[in-house]
C-alpha cells in the first residue's frame, strides 16, 4: 500500500482570523460542556461517578436537565465503558431515566450508543486508549459513530498505562484527547483518586487539556453508595475555564430513591456558605446582615436564580454563631462600626 502524506500544517494571520466568521460551538450541556470541550470527572471507588457520567449521557441525549445543567437539544453520545457488565448498565440507565427531568426518553434511545468491553467476545481486541500505536484506529472508531460527545469509564480500564505518574505516557492519552477535540468531538474522562481522596490519580499533566475538572468527594463518615444504589457525595470544581453561574460551584449532591424512582438534587456546603458570610462581615463594609447575605455569590444562594430571604440569611448567622465560625457580639460590633463610618461620612458631607 503506498503510503500517504501527512496533510500540510495549517495557518492564518490575524486578518483573515478576525474577519472569518466562525460558527457558534454549540452547548452539550449548558453553562459547563460545549462541542470540543472536554472534562475530567474523578472520585473513588464506590462514590458514585459512573451513576453521575450515566444520567449525564442521557441527559445530553434526550435533552434534558440534571442538577440545574440543561441540554438544549439532544445530541448523540458515545458511552464507552471498561468494567461493568451489559446488564448492570441496563439496570442502571433503566432506573436513571426517570432522574433526568424534561428527557426525550425516544431520543435518547437512539442518540445514547453503548461500547461496552464486557459486550465482546473474549477474542475480540478491544481499544486500548493509552496506546500511540493504536491512535489512528482509536479515533477512526469513535468518528465511525458520528458521536458529539465521547465518555470514557474509566481511563484506569481503559488505557494500558504502566506508570499514571509518568509524564510520557500521560502525554499520549493527551495527543488522543486533543485529536478528538479537532475532531469536533466533546471528551467526559471517568478517572479515579489517588490515595489521599483529595485528587485524581497521575501525572498532573493529565489536567492540561481540560475545561474543566470535577472531583466527586464523600461526606466524612458516610457511605457514598448504598445497596438500593443511591449515591451522595460532593461536587467539587478543581478547574473551569468558563463563566460561572450558580450551577457551577461545590455542593452536596444526593441520588435518592422516592417511591421507587430515582431523583438528584442538591444542597450547597453549609459551612462554605457560613465561612463567606464570615469572610464577608469581616471586611467591615457593611452596615446589616441582609446587606452581607445580599452579597454572597450565586452559587451559594440557596434556591439557584433567587437571591437569599432575609430569614434564610439571619438563619445562617445563627448557625456560624453556633458552629464558633463568627459570634453574635463580632457580627454586632462589625456592622455597628460600619453604620458609625456610614453615619459619620454623612455628617461630614452636610
Amino acid at each position: 500500500m503506498p503510503e500517504t502524506n501527512p496533510p500540510t500544517l495549517l495557518s492564518i494571520d490575524l486578518g483573515v482570523l478576525l474577519d472569518t466568521p466562525m460558527p457558534e460551538r454549540r452547548w452539550l450541556l449548558s453553562p459547563w460542556l460545549r462541542e470540543q470541550e472536554s472534562v475530567l470527572v474523578w472520585a473513588a471507588p464506590g462514590v458514585g461517578k459512573t451513576m453521575l457520567t450515566l444520567s449525564l449521557a442521557l441527559a445530553i441525549a434526550g435533552g434534558g436537565s440534571l442538577l440545574g445543567w440543561t441540554a438544549p437539544r439532544p445530541a448523540r453520545v458515545l458511552f464507552i465503558d471498561g468494567e461493568m457488565p451489559l446488564d448492570d448498565l441496563k439496570a442502571r440507565l433503566g432506573s436513571l431515566a426517570a432522574s433526568v427531568e424534561g428527557i426525550d426518553l425516544a431520543a435518547a434511545r437512539a442518540n445514547l450508543m453503548i461500547l461496552a468491553r464486557h459486550h465482546q467476545c473474549p477474542d475480540t481486541p478491544f481499544p486500548d486508549f493509552g496506546a500511540e500505536n493504536q491512535q489512528d484506529q482509536v479515533l477512526s472508531l469513535i468518528r465511525s459513530y458520528q458521536p458529539d460527545l465521547v465518555i470514557l469509564d474509566n481511563l484506569s480500564t481503559l488505557a494500558t498505562m504502566d506508570d499514571e505518574n509518568g509524564a510520557a505516557e500521560t502525554q499520549r492519552v493527551v495527543r488522543l484527547l486533543t485529536r478528538l477535540k479537532q475532531a469536533r468531538i466533546a471528551t467526559v474522562v471517568v478517572h479515579h483518586s489517588g490515595k489521599s481522596g483529595r485528587a485524581y490519580r497521575g501525572s498532573s499533566m493529565l489536567a492540561t487539556t481540560f475545561e474543566a475538572i470535577i472531583g466527586l468527594t464523600k461526606e466524612p463518615g458516610a457511605d457514598a453508595l448504598d445497596a438500593s444504589g443511591t449515591a451522595r457525595f460532593n461536587i467539587e470544581w478543581s478547574k473551569f475555564r468558563g463563566r460561572r453561574d450558580a450551577s457551577v460551584g461545590d455542593r452536596l449532591v444526593h441520588l435518592k430513591e422516592t417511591a421507587g424512582v430515582l431523583r438528584w438534587s442538591s444542597e450547597m456546603p453549609q459551612d462554605e456558605v457560613l465561612n463567606a458570610l464570615a469572610a464577608l462581615t469581616r471586611t467591615g463594609r457593611f452596615t446589616t446582615r441582609a446587606a452581607v447575605g445580599a452579597a454572597l455569590p450565586e452559587h451559594l444562594w440557596p434556591t439557584l436564580g433567587s437571591p437569599p430571604s432575609a430569614g434564610w440569611i439571619s438563619g445562617q448567622f445563627r448557625m456560624a454563631g453556633a458552629k464558633g465560625i463568627i459570634g453574635k457580639v463580632e457580627v454586632d460590633n462589625i456592622l455597628g462600626a460600619a453604620r458609625e463610618a456610614t453615619e459619620g461620612d454623612l455628617h461630614d458631607d452636610l
